[in-house]
């Protein structure tokens, strides 16, 4: 769901150079007051995971300066994907620790800087399914997959959990009440062999997620909500300098949290979940 013009983006600093801190201006605000309004009226709280850059409601998609893995990303292209794609769906319970929250029902991005357009790039799963065979989607609903934890989770849930989160035998496509929900992540699910059905299931997905694939460029002011259940997204190159008026997104995450059990929250914030 695209909203444009959700809130007004005057009254910026300059652009971060890293996910946090996040600063505290009048369009920083009302971003941040808007998606919360918006999730809510999804019937959805706005939270966060306490692996994920330090538990922050709210995270900076910004160009990174520099070398290395996180600043090389925040330029780069993405590959449709879900957000926490190595936690459960909403309704189940990872195999090995109950106490890991589902991922999030919706990614929300706000827009606060986007001078050169750079698009968000939207995959619905009922455009992606028709590209597949009956076959392949039989064999990605299948719990043979491995799931690793995300870039953003990995020193997260490690220092948490004392290993880094991963499945070993995981679905990709779910029967929920009659509708296939899904997670997926190009470089961070697929199957335990480089060849076979399962590996072939994988490439097909992957190929039909990039041949469906829709950009929206999130302007000063839009708000994009995103299906984590029956949606991929992603991203194309993001040009120019870290700082400055570059591109400027925020994010959180929203959930039903009715379902939850205690042991799936921090004690100490309203809006935080394990890990």
């Amino acid at each position: 769901m695209h909203l444009p013009n959700a809130f007004d983006a005057a009254e910026l600093p300059t652009t971060p150079e890293a996910f946090l801190p996040l600063p505290n201006s009048e369009g920083t605000l009302l971003a941040r007051a808007s998606s919360i309004a918006a999730l809510a009226t999804l019937g959805l709280d706005t939270v966060s995971y306490g692996s994920e850059n330090t538990g922050a409601l709210f995270v900076n998609l910004v160009i990174m300066p520099g070398d290395g893995y996180f600043p090389e990303k925040s330029r780069s292209s993405m590959h449709g994907h879900t957000d926490a794609v190595s936690f459960p769906v909403r309704g189940r319970f990872d195999n090995e620790d109950a106490r890991i929250a589902p991922s999030p029902d919706f990614v929300c991005l706000s827009g606060l800087r986007n001078p050169a357009n750079a698009e968000t790039t939207v995959m619905p799963l009922s455009e992606i399914l028709p590209q597949l065979t009956h076959d392949q989607i039989a064999e990605l609903k299948k719990p043979q997959f491995i799931i690793r934890a995300q870039g953003t989770f990995r020193d997260g849930t490690e220092s948490i959990l004392g290993e880094e989160h991963q499945v070993d035998g995981g679905e990709l496509l779910f029967d929920v009440e009659g509708k296939l929900w899904v997670r997926f992540s190009h470089s961070s699910a697929g199957a335990d062999e480089e060849e076979g059905a399962a590996a072939d299931a994988v490439e097909a997905f992957a190929a039909a997620c990039k041949a469906r694939a829709d950009g929206i460029a999130i302007a000063p002011g839009d708000i994009l909500l995103v299906n984590n259940r029956i949606g991929l997204h992603g991203r194309t190159t993001v040009e120019g300098e870290a700082g400055g008026e570059s591109r400027w997104l925020l994010r959180t995450y929203g959930l039903d949290t009715a379902s939850l059990d205690p042991q799936q929250r921090y004690e100490d914030s309203a809006h935080k979940l394990f890990p």
